[in-house]
């Protein structure tokens, strides 16, 4: 799992840094797809403005930050009115899609979990992709979580989560950010 966070990390460093282009070495796999109709080649995509402005990047970026330290760290459910849209899709098991159901999941979790905090430690944008790795802490002690959230955001809102996440190992915590 570690090594698929790093690669996604990595993998949307390089592309958000203009490293990884068109004009890069391809692999067997990226000149099929390359040959492939464009239907085929973002066969499940859901957005198809990649890459997008660093301008618009960076905008999405600071929209997700912002929404992030005051839903997750403030605990103000109310920022999911601002941030996230009505009818935002969840790719992440367990949380039902929609603004209201994400407040309703999250009160529940910050009641149990009155002093959780989530520390960014990287963000990265690309066009209305932002990604973000996270060190998520339920209660002063835990060693928590690594997770890797990727947002789509249309129109200076949320629109579309998803995220994968495993608990920081105690012998080697530092490793994972």
């Amino acid at each position: 799992m570690r090594l698929i966070i790093r690669a996604l990390v990595l993998g949307a460093a390089l592309a958000g840094s203009g490293l990884a282009s068109a004009e890069a070495v391809q692999s067997p796999h990226t000149q099929a797809a390359a040959n492939q109709p464009a239907a085929n080649q973002w066969a499940g995509a859901t957005s198809s403005r990649i890459p997008g402005t660093m301008a618009e990047g960076e905008a999405n970026r600071h929209t997700v930050l912002d929404f992030y330290d005051a839903f997750f760290n403030k605990h103000d459910l109310s920022a999911a009115d601002r941030y996230v849209a009505q009818d935002c899709k969840q790719h992440t098991p367990g949380l039902a899609d929609g603004r209201r159901a994400l407040q309703d999941a999250y009160a529940e979790i910050f009641q149990r979990h009155p002093d959780s905090k989530a520390e960014v430690v990287r963000s990265i944008a690309q066009g209305d992709l932002v990604v973000l790795h996270v060190h998520r802490i339920p209660a002063p002690g835990d060693r928590g979580e690594a997770v890797v959230e990727i947002f789509r955001v249309a129109d200076d809102r949320v629109v579309e989560h998803w995220s994968v996440s495993q608990p920081v190992p105690a012998s080697s915590p530092d490793g994972m950010f």
